[in-house]
């Protein structure tokens, strides 16, 4: 289609309009479950810089090195021992590296990756004003706040049980009879998972929870290793007083004493904490109060993103 037009000069032009043909999109809708899938591994992706700039991988990468270095300098030294002095089972056991004293190890880390991966996660959708174009699509509310608390859970998942993994493959390869080694590796798996998820589930709650009310990120950094440091010293301080029941009730509401005792709980030792000891309560009593803890976080979660405006 032609149409006439003045030039630069005034003088007419031919001009062209072209149809290009607008249509309505007809392929495939994969709808709500590939939203939420999609935001999922996007947040998981996130936790973990990938896709991202170099500045956000260094976090995720020193903080992971932290968290590995330890199983694996121990797998090195057990599997020289056992070259050295032969197969003996006072050697793996005098190590202080085992998968019951490894989550100890790491508490720290997995800490730092929870305040600096969560509030990245949650708050910059709120400092980019994204969360109106979220909303718009098949994604609803409640689909949203889900799925950012299950994508930095199996973060936090993936942190904790890298090293454990490694340190099962090290004691199961460097072993004389591979076999029978694997079969005592095995035996300890169910409690290896279980604490993994309890603290996926915990601290994956409380980092995203504390992250969805403030769309900036030291805000909600602080307040996550204030709120993780914080709660067992003040219940050991009361314990020390003699406040007995006030630093119970506080001990069931410290995610680092609660996490010391469902590791003892899981593995069946003798939990570290004086607090957790002091307090006279039974180790699968902690283990509820993670579960309600948990369920609490993330319902918070959901009621922030359904309340808040976009």
């Amino acid at each position: 289609m032609t149409a006439e037009g003045p030039g630069v000069d005034g003088a007419p032009r031919p001009g062209n309009i072209y149809d290009l043909g607008y249509h309505s999109y007809d392929g495939p809708r994969l709808g709500r479950p590939q939203a939420i899938r999609a935001l999922f591994a996007h947040t998981l992706k996130t936790c973990f810089g990938i896709g991202r700039g170099g500045r956000a991988k260094i976090a995720p990468v020193v903080l992971g090195g932290l968290a590995t270095i330890p199983a694996i300098v121990a797998v090195g030294a057990f599997a020289l021992l056992r070259q050295a002095i032969g197969t003996s089972d006072e050697i793996q056991q005098a190590s202080p590296v085992q998968h019951d004293t490894y989550y100890a190890i790491v508490t720290i880390p997995v800490v730092l990756f929870c305040a600096a991966q969560a509030p990245e996660v949650l708050g910059r959708d709120q400092r980019h004003n994204l969360l109106a174009l979220y909303f718009s699509r098949a994604l609803r509310r409640v689909d949203y706040a889900l799925a950012r608390f299950a994508g930095v859970a199996a973060a936090i998942l993936v942190f904790v049980l890298l090293p454990q993994l490694i340190l099962l493959l090290g004691f199961v390869l460097s072993a004389e009879d591979i076999g029978t080694e694997l079969g005592r590796e095995l035996e300890a798996v169910p409690a290896i998972v279980g604490q993994a998820l309890i603290i996926a589930g915990l601290l994956g709650g409380i980092s995203a929870a504390v992250s969805a009310f403030t769309p900036r990120r030291v805000y909600a950094t602080t307040a996550i290793i204030v709120l993780l440091a914080v709660t067992p010293i003040v219940s050991t301080v009361l314990i020390e007083l003699g406040t007995t029941t006030l630093a119970t009730l506080l001990v069931l509401l410290s995610p680092t004493d609660i996490l010391e005792a469902t590791n003892a709980w899981l593995f069946d030792t003798r939990p570290d904490s004086g607090a957790v000891r002091q307090s006279d309560l039974p180790l699968a009593a902690f283990g509820i109060a993670a579960a309600i803890i948990s369920a609490a976080c993330v319902a918070i979660l959901v009621r922030r993103y359904t309340t808040i405006a976009a």
